[in-house]
């Protein structure tokens, strides 16, 4: 596709011997598809969840044309793979989020499970296109967390819906009308829970999309460097295609704007708790619950053995 530009980078980040994150990019004359997954459940099995996922959603689009319904399909095929693998004893617990960016120009279709995002920088505004599916999100958004309380929280890396871990997916679907020169950043968490968004938005609005993953990636190291860190950078044509596609009335009706998309019945809401194999920080009231306890083990034994 002339004029699209893009970059993607991983990187095991600073604390981890190994990437459990996968990305990868499929281009088509109609635009392209690029994913990020970010995998779970072990130190084998979150890896290989990754990887499947990115191999099934990228491989359905070898035959589909672009669609909702075929970006669901590719998001269901995946998640039976996944599902299937982690019915292995050596599996038990694989999972992984998966964000998803279809460019059916001048259309873009957002798929989306876990907390990888997909962010738009479209001139001055910089936008989250996706919610994040994790325990403190859910309580953000209900008002009993703040946002920075969020990014410090113990069960910060509880996620409350990944691909694989249910016969049945839940998949997030979006889509918008592009504008020429739309700039879409997709990440794991081990870029977004570490950079804050004016960051992110500074080094796409500044750089090209190779040097915008190259730096960002980079940051996130020097600030510790603690996840896996993923990100793609796709910038659109500024001579964007017409196109009459039978999906594209409501994007089109909403000017631009972002419209969440459902296709036929939801599925049930499904309880899925996927807790990411990260190492616990401990904070003060963990230490001096260990203390109190080495206290009062200290005094039952003292009392015991005193003559």
């Amino acid at each position: 596709m002339p004029g699209l530009v893009f970059a993607e980078r991983t990187h095991p980040g600073l604390k981890r011997s190994k990437n459990e994150d996968a990305v990868g990019h499929l281009l088509t004359p109609w635009g392209g598809v690029f994913v990020v997954a970010d995998g779970m459940g072990g130190h084998r099995t979150g890896e290989v969840a990754a990887r499947l996922a990115v191999e099934s959603i990228l491989g359905h689009f070898h035959e589909a044309e672009p669609s909702p319904k075929a970006l669901l399909e590719a998001f269901e095929r995946a998640n039976a793979r996944i599902h299937q693998e982690a019915q292995r004893p050596e599996n038990r617990g694989m999972g992984t989020t998966a964000t998803c960016l279809l460019l059916d120009l001048p259309y873009a279709l957002v798929a989306h499970v876990g907390d990888s995002r997909a962010y738009l920088l479209r001139g001055e505004e910089f936008s989250l296109l996706t919610e994040d599916h994790s325990w403190v999100a859910e309580r953000v958004r209900q008002g009993l967390l703040t946002v920075e309380e969020a990014r410090t929280h113990r069960w910060r890396n509880v996620i409350t819906n990944a691909l694989g871990s249910f016969p049945q997916a839940r998949v997030d679907l979006l889509g918008l009308k592009l504008s020429p020169g739309d700039t879409f950043l997709l990440c794991s968490d081990g870029l977004s829970g570490v950079l804050e968004d004016r960051t992110l938005k500074e080094a796409l609005k500044n750089f090209p999309p190779e040097e915008a993953a190259r730096r960002l990636v980079e940051l996130a190291n020097e600030w510790g460097g603690p996840d896996n860190i993923s990100a793609i950078v796709v910038r659109v044509p500024e001579d964007l295609p017409e196109s009459t596609r039978p999906y594209a009335l409501p994007l089109e009706a909403a000017r631009g704007a972002p419209v969440r998309l459902k296709l036929g019945e939801e599925p049930e809401k499904l309880p899925t708790q996927v807790l990411e194999p990260r190492r616990p920080r401990m904070d003060w009231r963990d230490f001096l619950l260990i203390l109190l306890w080495i206290v009062v083990v200290a005094y039952i034994l003292l009392g015991y053995f005193r003559p």
